[in-house]
């Protein structure tokens, strides 16, 4: 009976794998470390490890990090704390307090801009890098109490919190369509599947993107969100024959929609009145059903 029971399971859980693989899905990767390689002062290469701690909760734009660093010759491991805010301030602390206060955003500075110039600006360490994005590296300065050297990683971007999703349309010979959303679509992130179908000559859909309109959630739109839909069919090879998308809210853009479901479609058509802050309107359907996307 115990091997009736075993051998039941497996055939399940083979069928909803081949179920999963037959069917139009969103894989999502988030991506909260990276490994950098440098030179400080020209001379002396050096390889890096960081990672994502914590969001500042008032300033979404920043963020701390931790890690190690070591000079290749000798490999042996410098604890690092640092703040990402489009480039990095990083530290070396003898005191594991002063480390655990950038880890965690600790400033006797209330306002939440002033902070990060706060953490960013700190003393007591043994070591200090700072570097930012410029000429296709990252280059600025290393420094201890008793000089300061030229420091720079080739690398195009460090992004600790980086969200990367997959399209992924199986294929009549079995094989997986993998697509990058990130460079695909009008946005980064935040797709979902509105509607999808596949046959012998291959697939439609319609994605669904919503994002939020700024990372600073205090800041302009800190609430608001941009809003749109895109159409994509495909052959059987997975080559993409047909691309359209339309927004149809967007707070930067002063872009907003009223929808209506049309009935009888199970929520899978609808009917977007956009309106913008010329008072200029247009209506956008978009139809799960047929698969087309039309603005008028």
């Amino acid at each position: 009976m115990k091997i009736v029971i075993s051998t039941l399971v497996l055939f399940f859980n083979l069928s909803a794998l081949n179920a999963q693989e037959k069917k139009i899905y969103i894989e999502d990767f988030t991506i909260n470390d990276q490994i950098l390689y440098g030179v400080i002062d020209g001379k002396y290469p050096v390889t890096m490890y960081l990672k994502f701690e914590e969001y500042s909760p008032e300033n979404w734009l920043f963020y701390s990090i931790s890690g190690w660093y070591y000079y290749d010759n000798v490999k042996k491991k410098i604890p690092l704390v640092g703040i990402y805010s489009g480039g990095l301030t990083l530290y070396s602390f003898t005191d594991p307090a002063r480390a655990d206060s950038i880890k965690h955003l600790v400033s006797p500075v209330s306002n939440p801009w002033e902070s990060v110039d706060e953490l960013m600006n700190r003393s007591g360490f043994n070591e200090k890098f700072s570097f930012d994005y410029k000429d296709y590296q990252y280059v600025g300065t290393w420094e201890n109490a008793q000089k300061q050297l030229t420091v720079n990683f080739s690398v195009s971007e460090i992004n600790l919190d980086k969200s990367q999703e997959f399209l992924v349309i199986p294929l009549q010979n079995g094989g997986l369509k993998r697509i990058d959303l990130r460079q695909f679509g009008p946005v980064n992130n935040g797709y979902s599947i509105f509607a999808s179908k596949q046959d012998a000559g291959g697939s439609k859909l319609i994605l669904k993107y919503e994002v939020s309109s700024t990372a600073n959630p205090n800041g302009m739109c800190g609430a608001g969100f941009e809003i749109g839909y895109m159409l994509l069919t495909f052959d059987a090879k997975g080559t993409l024959s047909d691309y359209r998308f339309e927004d149809v809210e967007s707070c930067l853009g002063n872009m907003w929609c009223e929808t209506t479901e049309v009935p009888n479609t199970d929520g899978k058509k609808l009917i977007c009145k956009v309106t913008d802050s010329e008072e200029k309107v247009r209506t956008v359907t978009i139809d799960g059903v047929n698969f087309t996307l039309v603005s008028k």
